[in-house]
């Protein structure tokens, strides 16, 4: 599995690194050996201004299958991580996605 990041406008600091390849390994553990590439992007869309305003954006390609690419938003960038890993180890997986609290599913990739 090839895995490629990028951090346009947001400091990638070792922690946030780190936390990213922990839920990557995690994540795709099982499906690892069916994963041809994962490419990570992540950016702070207002800079220091705050709000929510983290996205990663996560595009998973396997073979002979389009690329699933999912995009979570927030302003905590760890949660915007781990929730685009986790959807998108979950489509790659060919599972429907996980419940979010109260029963509603999360959105389709693009209408976040």
């Amino acid at each position: 599995m090839d895995v490629q990041l990028h951090a346009q406008e947001f400091p990638l600091t070792p922690a946030l690194r780190a936390h990213l390849e922990r839920r990557l390994r995690f994540a795709f553990g099982r499906v690892r050996e069916r994963v041809m590439r994962v490419v990570v992007r992540l950016r702070d869309l207002n800079g220091p201004r705050g709000g929510p305003d983290k996205v990663c954006q996560v595009s998973v390609t396997l073979p002979g299958q389009p690329p699933v690419v999912i995009r979570e938003t927030g302003a905590d960038m760890y949660r915007a991580i781990s929730r685009a890993v986790q959807r998108a180890a979950f489509r790659a997986a060919g599972r429907p996605l996980p419940l979010r609290g109260r029963g509603r599913p999360y959105p389709e990739a693009g209408h976040v």
